[in-house]
């Protein structure tokens, strides 16, 4: 299946699967996505605790490495298992 690496409208890059149409992230923001749905909606409900992540789907690793900044933003002490 080919691939090809695309500018997202917030400036960052995604993967697209060319036979499909589909991307790893949104068009409109690879990061915007996933700040929304992993930060926002998810990980900033965890401030000041300790939690563990079970990933299964590595994909591009940017919903990980956003975690993994932001956790330290929020004082959470994080395990990851992927």
């Amino acid at each position: 299946m080919e691939r090809k690496i695309i500018k997202t409208a917030d400036g960052s890059s995604t993967i697209q699967l060319l036979d499909w149409d589909e991307q790893y992230h949104s068009k409109h923001g690879a990061i915007q996505e996933a700040y929304h749905v992993f930060i926002k909606h998810g990980l900033s409900l965890f401030a000041n605790r300790e939690i563990a992540i079970l990933e299964i789907g590595f994909g591009t690793g940017l919903n990980a490495f956003i975690t993994f900044l932001e956790a330290r933003n929020l004082n959470i002490s994080l395990t990851y298992c992927g």
